[in-house]
């Protein structure tokens, strides 16, 4: 039998290094995002195998390892020709690094494992995404209009851009403490916002999102480069 969604957490603080290293691994990582697609199904590891396009005896292994972190679950299981199959959800919705594990210095390596997984993975979908001309969107119908009305306004017109077209900021630049301080509050209650679940009917639009914020601080007890 299912396990209930709302027994689910909205957002997980990962705060120990075990799941860290759990989201060290790109396949991980997809197989993770795989099943956040549907964050209400219960997936069967062929189904997953099938659209990682990976054979499913090289997902068992991962499976288990996200399983043994808590970032995934059994959400049922049958017998299928006299075998147990199990079907997983996801535990949560989102994740979310907490601030002791950032700080212990520790965990750089194996923060960095993560970081780079994390990057190299979203890395990978965008450069698919350019390459197979998913990442412009079509111009909307109408937005060009030749012809010119009698003041000879209208030639060539432009029509509004699409209001979900991409958007890609880079920003490296120093701010005040203040400024500083309320720039990551505000992006951490848009990020609040982000991931709290839609309606499942009019979740229609897949987003691809990126968020990073670090104020680069020399280590304690050296001197700055």
């Amino acid at each position: 039998m299912a396990d209930d969604a709302d027994a689910r957490v909205i957002v997980r603080e990962v705060d120990d290094v075990e799941t860290l290293k759990a989201l060290s691994d790109p396949l991980r990582l997809a197989i993770l995002r795989a099943m956040m697609s549907d964050v209400q199904a219960a997936h069967r590891v062929k189904d997953i195998a099938r659209l990682l396009d990976q054979p499913p005896t090289r997902l068992y292994r991962h499976i288990k390892v996200l399983e043994s972190a808590g970032l995934i679950k059994v959400a049922q299981t049958r017998m299928v020709s006299g075998i147990q199959e199990s079907q997983y959800q996801v535990a949560q919705f989102a994740l979310r690094l907490s601030r002791d594990l950032l700080a212990a210095p520790g965990n750089a390596g194996d923060l960095a494992d993560a970081f780079a997984a994390t990057l190299n993975d979203f890395r990978d979908r965008l450069v698919r995404d350019v390459i197979s001309g998913r990442f412009q969107p079509e111009p909307e119908a109408g937005a060009e209009e030749s012809g010119a009305g009698e003041s000879g306004a209208g030639a060539g017109a432009v029509g509004k851009p699409d209001p979900l077209g991409p958007m890609v900021v880079a920003l490296d630049r120093r701010l005040s403490p203040e400024r500083a301080t309320e720039f990551r509050s505000r992006l951490t209650a848009l990020m609040d916002e982000f991931n709290r679940p839609d309606d499942e009917e009019n979740a229609v639009v897949p987003v691809e999102f990126l968020l990073m914020f670090w104020a680069p601080k020399e280590p304690s007890g050296e001197p700055p480069a």
